[in-house]
């Protein structure tokens, strides 16, 4: 070959190594990554972006330099295009992603493809968890035999005081107890749940919030725990942010305020939501994003408690620069 066409196929791998490293630069100073990659492998991305930059750099010095052969030591398995059709067709395949990168906007993931991979209400992780948990404490319960229910029952009965129905004590009696405030206090009424104290300091830390805020950070864990304590946070205020998304079975008063988790990118993403309730839910587009508070219901759902958002109060917001949501271990600050 002579050195002017391969100097041509130099210039034309220059370009494209070239093209491929200002696309990553661009994503990168854009802070557009995260609509593809986790953050957990930015840092990867800008690695990759340095070699980029240096194969540009060899690849520009060969144009100029130039070789009285090809020759790369594979015997002649990689050999240059040698006809302007399979320039076009190998050379092609590497152009084209590079203008669609340039060219085709960048969209965020939404209620279309959280439609072919499902939403998920009630984590079946955390399903798992509650039973393995309940599980594990009825192994645990001792044996106890029909005299020991009978004692139990005669203790109960002796320690019973006599009270008269118009007393003051059955007026105090039948005011419920106050509700525990202290960090100690939360900690020990969430502790008996037995699902380990990453949980518990997540349930302490929301259940202390007058208004809990279900904000990117918390999201995930947040939900999780929530849904692990659905008993305890029943009747809590509740504010968060997120897509609208639609089934076709639900009501014209029900939509699911979701967000997008992505692991590492965007191929593996999953959604995860709260069910909002509202007389006027269907004035809210599928895909448009909201700000959502109102109170948590509990409600039963094939034999598990399931928490429902009554919305007080729902408003348009616009999607944040980053729109998904990480688990994260820092999900409880030291308060």
């Amino acid at each position: 070959m002579d050195q002017n066409n391969l100097k041509r196929h130099h210039v034309m791998r220059s370009l494209i190594l070239a093209g491929i490293t200002v696309l990553l630069a661009y994503l990168i100073m854009s802070e557009r990554l995260s609509h593809y990659l986790a953050p957990r492998l930015h840092m990867f991305s800008y690695v990759t972006l340095v070699i980029l930059a240096l194969l540009t750099m060899v690849s520009i010095r060969q144009i100029f330099v130039g070789s009285s052969v090809y020759d790369c030591d594979c015997e002649e398995q990689h050999k240059v295009p040698r006809t302007s059709m399979g320039s076009l067709l190998v050379y092609g395949l590497f152009v084209l992603p590079i203008v669609m990168g340039f060219v085709m906007p960048d969209k965020i993931l939404g209620s279309d493809v959280a439609e072919k991979r499902g939403i998920t209400l009630l984590s079946n992780d955390v399903r798992k968890l509650a039973d393995v948990t309940a599980n594990a404490n009825a192994t645990e319960k001792p044996n106890v035999t029909e005299n020991t229910k009978q004692t139990a029952e005669a203790a109960k009965e002796e320690a019973r005081p006599n009270i008269e129905p118009n007393s003051e004590a059955t007026s105090q009696a039948a005011t419920p107890p106050v509700q525990a405030t202290t960090d100690e206090q939360l900690r020990q009424r969430f502790s008996n749940g037995g699902f380990g104290d990453f949980y518990t300091d997540i349930a302490v830390f929301l259940h202390k919030q007058p208004v809990i805020e279900l904000n990117d950070k918390v999201f995930l864990d947040g939900l999780t725990t929530m849904e692990l304590y659905a008993k305890e946070f029943a009747g809590k205020e509740l504010e968060t942010m997120g897509f609208v998304y639609r089934q076709p079975d639900f009501t014209k008063q029900q939509f699911v305020v979701a967000r997008f988790s992505v692991t590492c990118c965007t191929a593996d993403s999953s959604v995860y939501g709260v069910l909002v309730e509202k007389e006027d839910a269907n004035k809210w587009a599928k895909d448009s994003w909201v700000k959502v508070r109102g109170k948590l219901e509990l409600r039963q759902v094939d034999g598990y408690d399931m928490l429902v958002l009554k919305a007080s109060q729902v408003e348009a917001v616009s999607a944040p620069k980053d729109p998904y949501v990480y688990y994260s271990f820092e999900a409880a600050p030291d308060s």
